[in-house]
Parts: C-alpha cells; sequence; structure tokens
C-alpha cells in the first residue's frame, strides 16, 4: 500500500539511479539511433547533429538533477518527483485510483482524494499538477527512479528541439550548422530544457507548435499530421505556460501573413501590401491574444501588471535580506505607461544579463557568460549589417521578423515578470533560439546582398 513516508522521504538519487541510469541510456540512444537511421540514411549532417543534439539533453538532464540535488537541495524537480511518487504509489496499489489521477485532475471529490491528494505537491496548480502527472506516466516505465524519469522528459523535449531545427533548415538550407548552434547547442538551452521541469515540455510544444504551424499555413504539408501535433502542443502549452502562447501567437501571425505578403511577385504590390499585412497581423494577434486571456485572467495586461508589481516586492527583498539573484527594472506604479517605459530594460535583462559583475554564485556565472556571449554575436552582426539595413532585412522577410519579433516579445514578457536571475534563465529559453536563428538569417540576407551587390557593380 502507498505509504505517508514514501511519498515524502523518497530521496531524488539512490544507488538505484547509478545502476538503472546507464541501462536507460543504452536503451534510449539505441532507440533514437533506429529513429535517424529511418529519417535521415544518407545526410551526414543531420546524422551527426542528431545524436549530438540528444547526447547534449541526456547531459542537461543528468546535470539537473546532481545541481538540485548537491547545490539546491530541494526545488520544483522534487516536488514533481514527489508526485510522481504518490502516482507510482497508487498504480502498485489499484490501476484504476492511477487513471483516476492522471485523468481526471486534482479533484477534491474523486474518491482517490482522501487518500492520495492531501500527499501531492501543487495539487491546486493545474501546470504543475501536469507536470507531475507527465512524470508519474514515466515512472511506470522506470521503476520511479529519478534520473531516468529526466531522461524520458529530456528525450520528449528533444523532439520539439528537433522539429525547430528541421523547420528552419526547410526554410533556409544553407545555413543548418548554425540553426544546429542556435537550436542544439546553447549551453541553457540544452541544460535547463532538459530535466523533470516545466521548461522541458514547453521548449518541446514551442518547437512542435512552429514545425505544425510552418507545414499547416506557409508549406502546405502533411496537413494532418501537423493539425494533430498543433492540437496536442498547443494543449500542453495552455495548461503549463499559457503565456508561451500569448506571446507565441501574434508572432505566428505576422509570419504568416508577412509570407504570403512576399509571394507576392510585383514589387509594387508587396510594398503597397506592407503596411496592411502589419495593420491586419496586429489585428488578428490582438484578438488571439484578448481572447486567451479572458480565458487566463493572470497572463492579461491586468495581470501581467499585478505580476509584475508583486514579484517585483517580492525579489527585491529577498535580495535585500537573502542575497538572492534579484534584479530591478524601475518603479512599477500599475500603469500602461510603466510597462512601455521599461520594454528595453526587460528585452535586456532577458537576453543580455545577468552581466559578469552580477553573479553571486557559480549557476549565475555561467549564465552571465552566456549571455555575453550572446551580446557579442549581437553587436558584430548588427555592426557588420548596419542599423539601418538591419532593420530593412527584418521588415522584408518574413521568417526574421517572426524570429526576432517572438525573441523581443516573449523576452519582454518573463523579463517583466521574473525579477530574479535564478528564475529568469529558465524562463527565457523559448525565446533565445528563435532570436539567435534570427540573427543568423539576418546575417546570411545581408552577406547575400552584399554579393549581389557586388556583382551588380563588376557588371556595370
Amino acid at each position: 500500500m502507498f505509504t505517508l513516508k514514501e511519498a515524502y522521504w523518497k530521496p531524488l538519487l539512490s544507488n538505484v539511479d547509478l545502476v538503472l541510469t546507464p541501462i536507460y541510456l543504452i536503451l534510449l540512444f539505441m532507440f533514437f539511433l533506429f529513429i535517424r537511421n529511418i529519417l535521415y540514411p544518407e545526410d551526414k549532417l543531420l546524422r551527426k547533429y542528431f545524436m549530438q543534439g540528444l547526447a547534449l539533453k541526456f547531459m542537461g538532464a543528468i546535470g539537473v538533477g546532481l545541481v538540485y540535488f548537491f547545490y539546491y537541495k530541494g526545488g520544483d524537480t522534487n516536488s514533481f518527483f514527489n508526485n510522481a511518487t504518490v502516482m507510482y504509489g497508487a498504480f502498485g496499489d489499484n490501476v484504476v485510483d492511477f487513471f483516476i489521477l492522471l485523468f481526471n485532475g486534482n479533484d477534491y471529490n474523486l474518491p482517490t482524494s482522501e487518500e492520495y491528494m492531501p500527499w501531492m505537491y501543487f495539487r491546486t496548480d493545474d501546470s504543475s499538477y501536469m507536470i507531475g502527472k507527465i512524470a508519474g506516466v514515466f515512472s511506470l516505465f522506470t521503476f520511479n527512479t529519478y534520473l531516468p524519469i529526466a531522461l524520458f522528459f529530456a528525450a520528449l523535449s528533444f523532439t520539439g528541439v528537433w522539429a525547430l531545427f528541421i523547420t528552419f533548415a526547410d526554410a533556409f538550407p544553407k545555413l543548418k550548422s548554425q540553426f544546429a548552434i542556435a537550436t542544439l547547442y546553447i549551453p541553457s538551452v540544452f541544460f535547463w530544457g532538459s530535466g523533470v521541469l516545466k521548461d522541458s515540455v514547453t521548449l518541446a510544444c514551442i518547437g512542435w507548435i512552429t514545425w505544425s504551424s510552418y507545414n499547416l499555413f506557409i508549406k502546405r504539408d502533411k496537413m494532418i499530421s501537423s493539425a494533430i501535433m498543433l492540437v496536442i502542443s498547443s494543449y500542453f502549452c495552455l495548461v503549463i505556460k499559457p503565456y508561451i502562447i500569448l506571446s507565441f501567437a501574434p508572432s505566428l501571425v505576422f509570419w504568416i501573413f508577412l509570407t504570403y505578403r512576399d509571394r507576392v511577385k510585383l514589387q509594387f504590390l508587396r510594398i503597397m501590401m506592407g503596411p496592411m499585412v502589419v495593420v491586419v497581423s496586429a489585428i488578428a494577434g490582438y484578438f488571439v491574444v484578448n481572447r486567451l486571456g479572458q480565458d487566463f485572467k493572470q497572463y492579461s495586461i491586468q495581470g501581467a501588471l499585478k505580476t509584475a508589481t508583486s514579484f517585483q516586492g517580492y525579489h527585491t527583498f529577498l535580495a535585500e535580506t537573502s542575497n538572492a539573484s534579484g534584479y530591478h527594472l524601475g518603479t512599477m506604479d500599475g500603469s500602461t505607461f510603466s510597462i512601455v517605459r521599461n520594454i528595453p530594460a526587460a528585452i535586456n535583462v532577458t537576453l543580455f544579463r545577468p552581466y559578469p559583475w552580477e553573479t553571486k554564485n557559480p549557476v549565475m556565472l555561467l549564465s552571465a557568460l552566456e549571455s555575453f556571449a550572446l551580446m557579442l554575436l549581437t553587436i558584430r552582426i548588427f555592426y557588420r549589417t548596419g542599423i539601418g539595413r538591419t532593420f530593412r532585412a527584418i521588415g522584408n522577410n518574413a521568417t526574421v521578423f517572426f524570429c526576432i519579433f517572438f525573441a523581443m516579445f516573449f523576452g519582454f514578457c518573463v523579463g517583466f515578470t521574473a525579477y530574479n536571475f535564478g528564475a529568469l534563465v529558465r524562463y527565457k529559453i523559448p525565446c533565445i533560439p528563435f532570436f539567435v536563428a534570427g540573427l543568423f538569417i539576418l546575417n546570411y540576407i545581408t552577406e547575400q546582398e552584399n554579393v549581389k551587390r557586388l556583382a551588380d557593380k563588376k557588371r556595370f
């Protein structure tokens, strides 16, 4: 029978992890090797990136577990594992109870509530409870052992990240190596997007949403499978982190409308359609966000203001009293002007902070080094391209506009509400691959324009 002691006192890592983790690593590698050989029998570059990206995700999953066990000694991943332990115990006691917990959520009127629900963390939080349920399903295949569960989370996350890579590579085949860097090799993305955390699942969701949207609305290919994946990934993303969808929806609308604008052959019509496309996309994006905001009040504009003001005070207090890694954007007075005023600072903190001198622990230092490298890459590309040509290129290419707009919009949302570098390093990972990919496409486009310009000069 399930016991209270098992729910609360099962350690995150144990000797069982040492035994089972190598076994599951081998099994999962063999499974994905089989998938790779079917999908890419001859493309050596994709075959290499596929297995390297998978290996990095597995490294990240194990690394997150070690960090939470030895460094943080607690945290969300422990609580998700606790939920998995309860569900694993319910499965051993009565399979029906397990499926009630799985499909009916945290309903206190269920017959299983009195026996199991009091021992589950996050029982009143649907988004966190969803991660616990996913971990609970994985626990059935891993003897409820943390690191093997984490490997399954990493594998799930990898499928979405790979879908994102394939989408970009299909749009710009000559930039496969650059897109591999953007999606597979950025340390914070493959590390924090691989453990038993919300971020692993939402990262997979945003990758599949991009892939399915690209196929459905732009490429017009794989319609049935893309529609299914769009519904499934959107559902999980809405349950776990609705604000990601709120940020992605207007970006996606811009991407679709601008893509069809770019397909118009007459340059005069393209120029005339530009302002109309922006207006129509903005209106469509507003209605999508407004509709979602009605269903998820905490992510509406008013909810964001309230959340930001609350987080600002809380994390400022922690920074002053507990040496926590909080940051400050400026005074939040609950007005729309306070949002507009802090847009540049919020985007900057998401993409380029913490600065090296702001670090207070080893985890922050690694994040600071990555942010500094991203800043150097951004400055280098903007300098080589030129400010004027950069903005023209962003406006003239639908995919670049989509990537940069989403990264900026999402970066503002999380930078405006997190107020803690430790949380921000995880929250921001969905936008980082898009921002870096956008930079690489931008650099490629301007280089092609330079080549064409030089060729024209030689011709005349």
